[in-house]
């Protein structure tokens, strides 16, 4: 059974005073103490915490972190005293009142003012120019955190309604981030109770940054680059990897630019490749631009000198509150997901409702005894009791007892901790170290991690989520798998890795204002789309605890714009043809866009092949149809086989690729009277046995990516990979003239050039408007 903290220190409390009264013969009474606004409002108990004392003194007689429940019985006090009572909203004071104990048990009501409103603006350092779409995080003269808020349009919050400033050395202040590199402390705010009040905030920054800029690109530590280094551009971009500015690297080395905004950029160093016009990125950088600093170096040879902190170029999955026959099934069903797809999973368990759930922790155990390492346990905890309400011995524990119970459950002994709500202080951390943990994981709005650099022990905060608590509701807002990618990108390109934080709530069906045992297959299903995405981008999904797991700093690979060359040129009959090939179609996903696409091509009279996902294709009339009518009307339009699943074939074995590949075959000629002769497998990945399977299927055309799939070919299949993907045609490329489309066609003909003819990949998405866009 869990400790009462709160009991154990009335129980203290009783204990001192009763040894008091004992010696000095005095009657005890017990003060009943209800906490109230001035509205009349009984306070939630869980943000009071009180201070009292006896007559006089300095030193209070009790101190209690946070009422176990309001009214609230404080008892064994000495009769015949006068008591003061100080009573703090989250560590910010409310109010003081007395108290003059004379019987055995008083009720007393205690009134402290109505909260008060704040909203804030914030600008830049004109102070009319207001400051967009920053962070803000409203936190109190402790440190603490009061509330957080997405700055509009006009540069606006919403609206703390929060405990007003009651002691003149209390206050708040807003800490205003455009990134974690760059944030600003506002000056103390002081609120005033039962008003809404508005404050007006003046950062340093310039909205845009009136000088230039200037890059130096060194060969070595020594010397910059010079003309008989190669041909070199420098590109800014975002953190999304849009393209902010571009500038040719002159032949002293030297890059400049201008009108920028204040922002933390990717900087890029491109180089030019002769021979087929290819290019790749040689040096990459994060550069900080807030006004004072202008001149910045990049080594091409030297990456270790680009960056102050490590870059895995990886994502680890968490998901939390992992606990006996609690929503087991979508617990279970995340499980089965990620071994499905060969992706790691970090699962947060809290030890004592762990244990006698015959199927979760069977399914668990066995997937451990496995040893594919997919799986990874941590420590939620105990009984999912705040951390920071604890003394460092109740934390120590809580840990060491949660360990020992998944130790003898599962047979393993954590080395990462997850605490509850994300909340930890130093006692945490030096708890964790004392028991021999090497990791913690918590969410990078409760604290911001240190620099990511090689150490004993590792901060792996979470920045990205699938969902968000909504905590009016009691509900999780589920976030959109583009918003969570973009999270994910943010994350890598701040701290150089990115966790994700999950919840079985999310992935668990909602009615009548509580969460059911029954599994959300939708979100199950995007679930699954967000680590197709996230290995088509070639970022690795690895365990918390393994993150750290390389040895220097690893340039973020840039499909982009980095392209590895062919050094040696193989025969391969020259049709200066290019082809289209569009990939994942599948039911309602996107269908009009989808069926937009394909229409134009047939507009145009230009042949397309369509790869189709056969588990997800068959039941959507409105993208049936149209293909169906194309393929009558003798539309150059070719049907090709993307698999049953959007899975990575690569991680079965022949005889389910093999049926895969069949499963689809049947259900696209039972759909669409068609047999499709071209195998396109998932992710462009594939392995001996894909062959063999397609082989054995008699298909006749292998099409994956010239990536994954480069020449020469020794078996029967005919290969025609992609040579490029369509968005990267749209990339406006700083070595190639012209607009756009005359950019995309330059690059078209390269790949022609190199290859004797090109094939152009594309989906739905990229037609798809983003955001309103």
């Amino acid at each position: 059974m869990a400790i009462n903290h709160y009991a154990l220190c009335s129980l203290v409390a009783i204990i001192f005073v009763i040894g008091f009264s004992a010696i000095h013969g005095e009657q005890t009474g017990s003060i009943e103490l209800e906490v109230k606004n001035d509205a009349g409002d009984r306070l939630p108990e869980k943000d009071i915490s009180l201070k009292i004392f006896k007559d006089f003194e300095k030193t209070p007689l009790l101190e209690i972190p946070s009422l176990p429940s309001n009214p609230y019985l404080i008892s064994s006090l000495p009769i015949g005293h006068k008591y003061k009572i100080e009573v703090y909203m989250n560590s910010m004071y409310g109010d003081i009142d007395y108290v003059d104990l004379q019987k055995s048990q008083q009720h007393f009501d205690f009134t402290i003012p109505n909260a008060g409103g704040m909203r804030l603006t914030i600008f830049y350092n004109d102070g009319q120019t207001p400051l967009v779409n920053s962070q803000v995080t409203l936190k109190s003269h402790d440190n603490k955190i009061w509330g957080y808020s997405t700055t509009d349009t006009n540069g606006q919050t919403n609206r703390f309604w929060i405990q007003p400033v009651g002691k003149d050395t209390d206050y708040y202040f807003a800490e205003i981030s455009l990134d974690p590199n760059l944030k600003f402390r506002s000056e103390p705010i002081k609120l005033q109770p039962i008003t809404s009040q508005e404050f007006k905030i003046v950062t340093k920054w310039p909205n845009v940054i009136d000088k230039s800029i200037t890059i130096e690109v060194y060969n070595n530590t020594k010397n910059k680059t010079s003309k008989s280094d190669g041909m070199f551009a420098a590109v800014l971009t975002d953190s999304k990897k849009n393209k902010v500015s571009e500038s040719p690297v002159s032949n002293k080395g030297l890059a400049y630019f201008s009108n920028l905004k204040v922002g933390t950029y990717r900087l890029l160093i491109l180089e030019k490749i002769s021979q087929g016009e290819q290019i790749k990125t040689v040096a990459e950088k994060n550069i900080v631009l807030n006004g004072p600093e202008d001149i910045f170096k990049v080594y091409i040879h030297n990456p270790e000198l680009n960056t102050d902190h490590l870059n895995c170029n990886c994502v680890a999955f968490r998901l939390d509150d992992i606990q006996d026959y609690f929503l087991n099934n979508a617990q279970m069903d995340m499980i089965k997901l990620f071994k499905q797809q060969n992706a790691s999973l970090t699962l947060g368990v809290i030890a004592s409702p762990f244990g006698t759930d015959p199927k979760l922790v069977d399914l668990i155990k066995d997937e451990l005894a496995r040893d594919e390492n997919y799986l990874e346990i941590a420590n939620h905890s105990w009984s999912h009791r705040v951390m920071t309400s604890l003394t460092k011995t109740q934390q120590g524990d809580d840990i060491a007892k949660s360990n020992k119970k998944i130790n003898d459950v599962l047979g393993v002994k954590p080395i990462t901790f997850i605490p509850p709500e994300n909340l930890f202080n130093n006692d945490t951390l030096s708890v964790l170290q004392e028991n021999n943990f090497t990791h913690i994981s918590y969410h990078i709005k409760t604290a911001n991690p240190p620099l990511f650099k090689k150490s004993d022990f590792y901060h792996f905060p979470a920045a990205s989520q699938t969902s968000i608590l909504q905590l009016e509701e009691s509900s999780w807002k589920i976030e959109s798998i583009d918003k969570t990618l973009d999270a994910i990108h943010d994350s890598i390109f701040n701290y150089g890795y990115a966790v994700v934080m999950m919840h079985p709530h999310e992935f668990s069906l909602y009615s009548d204002g509580s969460y059911q045992n029954k599994v959300n297959q939708t979100q199950i299903e995007q679930l699954s789309l967000l680590i197709d995405k996230i290995k088509k981008e070639n970022l690795k999904i690895v365990l918390i605890k393994e993150i750290e797991n390389f040895d220097k700093p690893q340039l973020t690979k840039n499909t982009q714009n980095k392209t590895k060359p062919i050094e040696q040129k193989t025969e391969i009959p020259n049709c200066n043809c290019i082809a289209f090939r569009m990939d994942n179609i599948q039911d309602f996903y996107l269908n009009d866009v989808q069926n937009a696409a394909i229409s134009k091509f047939g507009e145009k009279n230009v042949p397309l092949t369509i790869s189709i996902i056969g588990q997800f294709f068959g039941n959507d009339p409105k993208a049936i149809n149209l293909i169906k009518e194309k393929i009558q009307s003798e539309t150059p339009l070719r049907i090709a086989n993307r698999g049953w699943e959007y899975v990575d074939h690569a991680i079965y074995d022949k005889e389910k690729q093999a049926a895969s590949i069949k499963k689809t075959n049947e259900k696209i000629f039972q759909v669409l009277q068609v047999k499709p002769a071209t195998f396109t497998p998932p992710l462009d990945s594939f392995n001996k046995n894909t062959i063999e399977a397609v082989n054995q299927n008699k298909m006749h055309y292998f099409s994956a990516s010239i990536t994954r799939d480069p020449p020469p070919y020794t078996n029967s299949l005919k290969h025609v990979p992609s040579t490029a993907l369509f968005v990267n045609l749209l990339d406006d490329d700083p070595f190639y003239s012209g607009t756009i489309p005359q950019k995309a066609l330059a690059k078209i003909k390269s790949n022609i050039s190199q290859y004797g003819y090109a094939v152009i990949s594309l989906q739905s998405q990229d037609f798809a408007a983003k955001d309103g866009k």
